[in-house]
């Protein structure tokens, strides 16, 4: 069944609304099982939809092995670090210091000699910078929280800019299968190897972990596949700066945060930022898982 435009862009606006609201999945989870325990869950039944879906299609699991190794690993280190940040922070900061992946990604792709840092991407830079300051308080009062979040944002953009690369040549459906299995596998062998707990506290973990599985990994990845050739960049671009915004919203309301006005205004100025960075790009951000 084909996608019109409108219910494309409905569509993306809600894998976008899911995707935010994994910050308070993975908060209330945090408190029940290990950050390398819920990640391993997380993509373990995700690889086994995913195998399924693969059986279903015929597809052939072991190709392009090398590619779905570095993408899962660059997957799992993004999700660990980003499940231990959630943890020690705030959701609203969390967010808008997950959303700078979008300024992340040009950056990347410019030291790696694959497009021009162009003159929209260093002023987000600049905004994205006094937003920043604005919600940790500056640089003196960066908390161990806020070091690990930007570190996952540069490593998904890591993950987005190596995915652009690879996914023109590489069975997109499988090059998923075979990221969520390392992410499985790293996950599984870290929990070894520092001794860690695979135990998890309550039901209630569990249903976060089945839902993070299924809609965040899963359904959502199904959604943007299936939309990716209908909606334009400006429409992904808009649905990238509004998932900051829904994170914060998920913190205020789920969540119990309060509201204050450092937050908000330090944010405004990195959902600017995002907007400004995906101003001016003729192609579409490749983002894979």
């Amino acid at each position: 069944m084909k996608l019109n435009k409108m219910a494309a862009n409905f569509a993306i606006l809600i894998a976008t609304i899911i995707w935010a609201s994994t910050f308070i999945a993975i908060k209330k989870s945090s408190v029940g099982v290990d950050a390398v325990a819920l990640v391993c869950y997380r993509f373990a039944l995700a690889s086994v939809i995913m195998g399924m879906i693969l059986l279903f299609l015929r597809k052939k699991p072991w190709q392009h092995l090398k590619e779905g190794l570095i993408l899962g690993l660059l997957l799992f280190t993004s999700y660990v670090t980003q499940a231990i940040a959630i943890y020690y922070m705030m959701l609203v900061n969390a967010g808008f210091i997950a959303g700078l992946f979008v300024i992340f990604v040009p950056i990347i792709s410019f030291f790696c000699g694959r497009e021009k840092l162009r003159w929209n991407i260093l002023v987000a830079i600049i905004l994205a910078g006094i937003g920043l300051w604005s919600i940790t308080g500056g640089i003196g009062s960066f908390q161990w929280g806020d070091l690990l979040m930007l570190f996952s944002s540069v490593m998904f953009a890591a993950h987005i800019v190596y995915a652009d690369l690879v996914v023109k040549k590489c069975d997109i459906w499988v090059l998923n299968f075979q990221q969520f299995l390392v992410a499985t596998l790293a996950g599984f062998f870290g929990i070894l190897l520092f001794k860690l707990p695979f135990a998890v506290a309550s039901l209630d973990v569990i249903w976060w972990i089945l839902y993070l599985a299924i809609f965040a990994n899963v359904l959502c990845y199904i959604i943007q596949l299936s939309v990716q050739k209908i909606i334009s960049p400006t429409v992904f671009a808009i649905a990238l700066s509004l998932e900051p915004i829904f994170i914060a919203i998920f913190a205020w309301t789920i969540g119990g945060e309060k509201i204050i006005i450092a937050n908000i205004a330090g944010g405004l100025m990195i959902v600017v930022a995002i907007i400004f960075a995906q101003s001016f790009r003729k192609d579409e951000m490749v983002q894979v898982g």
